[in-house]
């Protein structure tokens, strides 16, 4: 009977030191491949709302070198595509997110995808492709005489 119990506690020992030994998930090493939203109420989607927050004024100066005029967007909605950090602990990350420019009451007449460098530097714009263009409401086309729509990439 005693040499069960030590046997049992040799095996409860080698798998418990298995479970809390095993590796961190792959994501979190190689960034995130694919659109994620965090659970509402999260903390992660706290930390998306604050990095959206602070990405906010290099976004929209972004929109606005493209469309040639300021436009808006929903801080709420955009779209993490793809998070790389460039080195493990590292500062510097690379991210992808994707932004629907509205005119008016969000009449949506674009899907965008911008990729940013983020760097203890700085934000900088990588890369602008405009995905998809949507008409501007006939009744809006006034208020916008100097829109101009990126070309498809």
């Amino acid at each position: 009977m005693k040499k069960l119990n030590v046997l049992l506690f040799i095996l409860l020992l080698c798998c418990s030191t298995f479970v809390f030994a095993s590796s961190a998930p792959a994501d979190t090493k190689a960034g995130i491949p694919y659109p994620y939203t965090p659970a509402e109420g999260s903390i992660e989607e706290l930390y998306k709302d604050m990095l959206v927050t602070t990405l906010d004024p290099v976004i929209s100066a972004e929109i606005e070198k493209q469309y040639g005029m300021p436009l808006l967007y929903g801080l709420y909605d955009v779209d993490f595509l793809h998070i790389d950090r460039e080195a493990y602990r590292g500062f510097s990350f690379i991210l992808k997110v994707r932004v629907k420019p509205f005119v008016g009451p969000h009449n949506t007449i674009g899907i965008d995808e911008i990729t940013l460098s983020i760097t203890p530097a700085g934000i900088k714009v990588e890369n602008f492709a405009h995905k998809k263009s949507f008409e501007v409401p006939d009744y809006k086309k006034d208020n916008y005489p100097n829109l101009k729509m990126p070309p498809i990439s």
